[in-house]
């Protein structure tokens, strides 16, 4: 969300996990209670200095290749053991 984003925006986007609010309480409180009346998982409203795992998104891919040349026959014998 922007940094001038009303308390509607955090309870309406779907693309956030989390927000940061370096403003007054009274505001703080405000955001809060959107992201609480939000319909899904609870996302946190960081509002001191935030630690790097808050503010770090990490991805992992894995590729299974079995289906397009894996050695079958290692496979068979993996689950027959």
């Amino acid at each position: 969300a922007e940094a001038d984003a009303s308390p509607l925006v955090l309870k309406t986007s779907a693309d956030i996990a989390g927000a940061i609010w370096w403003g007054n309480e009274e505001q703080a409180r405000d955001y809060a209670l959107a992201l609480a009346d939000r319909v899904g998982a609870i996302l946190p409203l960081i509002t001191g200095q935030p630690r790097r795992f808050e503010v770090t998104l990490e991805r992992h891919l894995c590729v299974d290749t079995t289906a397009s040349g894996g050695n079958a026959a290692l496979m068979a014998e993996v689950s027959s053991g």
